[in-house]
C-alpha cells in the first residue's frame, strides 16, 4: 500500500485540499494579506495538484516490482548446495594418520 503513497501522490493531494479551501471560501483561503485577491489562484492549485497525481501515477506505474519467486530460488539453490558438499564428503577419500 505504501507503494502508492509516494511524495509526488503526497503533494498533489495537499494541492487539491488547499484548491478545495480556496473554491469553499472564494478565494479567501488563499489571498496573502495586502494582497489582491485572485480569482483563479483556486484553478491553479487544483490543475497543479492534478499534474502532481499524474507524475505521481507515473512514477509508480515505471517502478521496477520486487520479485518474489527469487527468493524461493535462492533458497532452493542454497539447499542443492548443502546437499553437493554433502555429496563431495562422501565421495572423498582422506588417509587417515596415526
Amino acid at each position: 500500500m505504501l507503494r502508492y503513497l509516494n511524495m509526488f501522490v503526497m503533494i498533489g493531494i495537499a494541492l487539491i485540499l488547499v484548491s478545495l479551501a480556496g473554491f469553499a471560501t472564494g478565494g479567501k483561503f488563499l489571498q496573502e494579506p495586502g494582497q489582491e485577491m485572485n480569482p483563479t489562484a483556486s484553478l491553479i492549485y487544483l490543475g497543479a495538484g492534478a499534474l502532481m497525481l499524474f507524475n505521481g501515477y507515473l512514477s509508480i506505474r515505471n517502478m521496477p516490482t520486487l520479485p518474489t519467486k527469487p527468493v524461493q530460488a535462492a533458497s532452493q539453490a542454497e539447499a542443492d548446495d548443502a546437499d553437493d558438499d554433502v555429496e563431495s564428503h562422501e565421495n572423498r577419500r582422506t588417509p587417515i594418520r596415526m
